[in-house]
């Protein structure tokens, strides 16, 4: 039978995986696998739902950022004037660890203004199945009123490990 279970370290080492094989009933061994050192996540930013009005005219014209390690790594289309846009847009993203949640944040474009914040969620990268497709809904918020519910976004995304692109794996420690 093999289980899975993850190990986070208390530095800021990648996350490794562990299997567990049970070895004919006797004791159960901890095997590490290989870490690819680079992951391609393939996103299919679906659509939104009820989301947030932030124009006079009771609408907004939502995009959507997405974002690894405080970097940008895909911006969708302007949609305009829609609560429950269609994006189907696809992007593919290389990751280099999986630590680091992938954070969507959907703004309201304002022409000449700053762009009004619409909500956020985030995807534990570390949840995904390697190699499965899988539809995701995700529960906009504002951290500064988590009680508010800001609409609902609709993706599918794939994770594969990206073989013979391994890395140097550089650690440094978290400060305690």
């Amino acid at each position: 039978m093999l289980d899975s279970c993850k190990l986070k370290s208390a530095c800021n080492l990648p996350l490794i995986y562990y299997k567990k094989i049970n070895t004919s009933g006797t004791s159960n061994a901890d095997v590490p696998l290989a870490d690819p050192g680079m992951y391609q996540l393939d996103i299919t930013l679906r659509r939104g739902q009820s989301l947030a009005a932030r124009d006079r005219g009771g609408t907004s014209d939502p995009y959507v950022k997405f974002k690894i390690g405080g970097k940008e790594v895909f911006r969708s289309k302007i949609i305009y004037k829609n609560l429950n846009p269609v994006w189907e847009e696809k992007a593919s993203i290389l990751v280099d660890h999986l630590r680091e949640p992938l954070y969507v944040k959907v703004f309201d474009y304002d022409f000449g203004l700053q762009d009004d914040f619409m909500g956020s969620a985030f995807l534990d990268l570390t949840q995904l199945e390697l190699n499965r497709p899988i539809d995701v809904t995700l529960t906009l918020k504002d951290p500064h009123y988590p009680d508010h519910d800001l609409g609902i976004l609709f993706l599918s995304v794939i994770l594969t490990p990206k073989e013979g692109e391994h890395r140097d794996v550089v650690s440094t420690p978290m400060a305690l």
